[in-house]
């Protein structure tokens, strides 16, 4: 009965306290990007609309082999190449291969975010040689100079300390004085929620080739720049001193240089032209295969298998038949001897080897000396005192007896149990010699 008022009564209190609310409530939206295979691979979207083109597209983790020379492979240029590596993408290229080259965005980071912190260590991280560029004559500079990285960060900043007041405290009315500052000295118009925070990695470029034009939005740290001019079937997304996308052709073969793979990533893939634009890049005519390489070196195992299969074959089939060998649930069933006895000596000895083993040669030692004390009190009761010390007279008679010197009888009876293999050997043998001579 208790029981049920003290419900009651907090049933009566919750009711009292829903009624005392406004009922106002705000409903805020966050996107946090793909799930499943999308979120892992960015550009899983590309690979299904070239295979509905026809076209075998798949991803792969490691390039360990490569593709026939009619074939396509994205790779990525993030935390270096090797410089072997890259001359073995160009042979491939040169030989007729399509190489399209992304110097950043080929992780799976969500899109739908702002990447102000990859965006930092990008910006302040020293430019480095690049083996693929270099050996195309193409040059890399910064987009964004040491003064606008400085005005990037105080804008963002501000932006993070706008969007915590508004959750604390509401809208906030009055905007503080760096926000006006940035807002005086570059105005901005109003964007959409994708589009937030793009300004300084993605523009729209209209790029002319093979005598279409397309228009592609593109972004990235850095942008390219071409040491010569550009030939025919070759195109240039900007100024070719400010390129964000470079079309080159390498022998029989071309190379595409992308500053950022933003157009082909699941996010972009659907904007503009860059359907229209990739379906170029790869070709209309017959099926090709094409590679997205997550990551550019093979692993030590997929090498070896690749290079060295016929050894480790080999390898594999000694170690069988050498396990075969020495194992014997490998080999025939040995028989089992039911009727086979063990003489009396061999579990002596097998006890013998035990107590050694544990440390007990002193009780080895006695027992030997006890058996001897035991046959000269038999057969020579005249020489036998009852005391188990050895006399001169006894040790003489022994000695005489055995042929073996005094002082030696004598250590047999008085030096205490050794440690070492080889001076208890001495010391049994000289007890058994001295029992039988008895």
């Amino acid at each position: 009965m208790k029981g049920f008022v003290t419900r009651c009564i907090m049933a009566l209190v919750a009711t009292l306290v829903l009624c005392g609310c406004d009922g106002h409530w705000e409903d805020v939206e966050k996107t946090t990007g793909y799930k499943g295979k999308a979120r892992l691979n960015p550009f899983l979207a590309a690979e299904e609309l070239l295979d509905g083109l026809g076209h075998n597209a798949h991803g792969a983790k490691s390039l360990t082999k490569l593709p026939p020379h009619d074939a396509v492979i994205l790779i990525s240029g993030e935390g270096g190449l090797p410089e072997g590596r890259a001359k073995q993408l160009l042979r491939w290229a040169f030989s007729g291969g399509h190489l399209i080259y992304c110097l950043s965005g080929t992780r799976p980071y969500n899109d739908f975010e702002t990447q102000f912190g990859s965006f930092i260590s990008a910006m302040l991280l020293e430019e480095e040689k690049d083996p693929i560029l270099d050996q195309l004559g193409v040059g890399v500079q910064k987009r964004v100079k040491e003064e606008g990285l400085k005005g990037f960060i105080k804008e963002e900043l501000v932006k993070k300390d706008d969007k915590k007041g508004e959750t604390k405290d509401g809208p906030a009315d009055k905007k503080s004085e760096a926000d006006k500052d940035g807002a005086e000295a570059k105005p901005k118009k109003k964007k959409s929620n994708d589009e937030e925070d793009e300004d300084w990695r993605a523009s729209v470029q209209e790029v002319k080739w093979n005598g279409e034009t397309y228009q592609v939005e593109l972004g990235g740290y850095l942008h390219m720049i071409l040491k010569r001019k550009l030939r025919s079937g070759e195109f240039s997304a900007g100024n070719k001193n400010e390129s964000l996308a470079l079309h080159l052709q390498h022998g029989m073969g071309s190379v595409t240089l992308l500053s950022h793979a933003r157009p082909l990533r699941n996010h972009w893939i659907g904007e503009r032209d860059h359907a229209r634009w990739l379906s170029d890049l790869v070709g209309e005519h017959g099926s090709k295969e094409v590679l997205f390489v997550a990551s550019h070196a093979g692993s030590f195992l997929g090498l070896l298998w690749q290079h060295g299969w016929m050894a480790l074959v080999a390898l594999g089939v000694c170690i069988a038949f050498w396990l075969w060998q020495q194992m014997p649930r490998f080999g025939p069933m040995a028989e089992v001897e039911l009727d086979s006895t063990r003489h009396f000596a061999s579990h002596i000895g097998a006890l013998g080897e035990f107590f050694w083993r544990m440390r007990r040669g002193s009780l080895l030692v006695k027992s030997a000396r006890d058996a001897v004390w035991e046959r000269v009190r038999e057969k020579h009761p005249s020489l036998n005192d009852g005391s188990r010390q050895m006399s001169d007279h006894l040790a003489e008679e022994i000695a005489r007896r055995t042929g073996l010197p005094v002082n030696r009888v004598t250590a047999a009876f008085d030096v205490a149990p050794p440690e070492s293999g080889h001076n208890f050997v001495n010391l049994m043998r000289d007890l058994q010699a001295i029992r039988r001579a008895l």
